[in-house]
């Protein structure tokens, strides 16, 4: 079932159009839905939407992190994490279920951040999640990739690539959140001040 027009988007998957689901958040916007995701990988505990409503988090958006445009961003994430990132909380959240995050330790074994699967959790988690992030996928159980910079809940920076069989553009990603070449990360200004 399609929700209301403002809230569906057109995306390119190879020469299939796509529709994308859910409302994309705007800078400034607080992240005020309630979400449960199952931890998938190097966690402990679920994923729960207080976790993203304290200090710095990026939260990546997987659609299937067996193919390379996803394991692409979990791995360029991962390399700026380790610069740029240092005070950020990097989490990954993808669609397919927590056995396929096994391609990211076999792989790329040094790679943090923790995964989370969409695939395991209740349907109105699933739900909450896919709608607040913007990134549902139309007839589909695959989410769009996206990224996402939030401090204390609230959305500095949103990335949902049109081109959905590329990973989203992790270094313009970064440029625009830290607004300048060089700028810590960790010193982005919070939406809305004039810091």
């Amino acid at each position: 079932m399609r929700l209301k027009d403002d809230m569906v988007r057109t995306a390119q998957l190879g020469s299939d159009q796509i529709y994308l689901l859910g409302h994309v958040p705007c800078r400034g916007e607080r992240l005020t839905a309630e979400f449960t995701i199952p931890a998938a990988r190097l966690a402990d505990t679920p994923l729960r939407a207080d976790e993203l409503r304290h200090g710095l988090v990026l939260v990546s958006t997987l659609p299937n992190i067996q193919k390379h445009a996803c394991m692409a961003q979990i791995v360029v994430l991962e390399e700026h994490g380790s610069e740029e990132l240092v005070e950020w909380t990097v989490v990954h959240v993808s669609a397919d279920h927590e056995d396929h995050w096994r391609e990211v330790d076999r792989f790329h074994p040094n790679v943090r951040a923790a995964g989370y699967s969409l695939c395991c959790a209740d349907p109105a988690s699933r739900e909450a999640f896919v709608s607040a992030f913007g990134v549902g996928v139309e007839d589909h159980h695959r989410i769009a990739h996206g990224l996402f910079a939030l401090r204390d809940g609230i959305f500095l920076e949103v990335e949902i690539p049109h081109d959905q069989m590329r990973p989203a553009e992790v270094d313009g990603f970064l440029l625009r959140l830290s607004g300048t070449r060089g700028t810590s990360l960790s010193q982005v200004p919070r939406a809305g001040s004039d810091e």
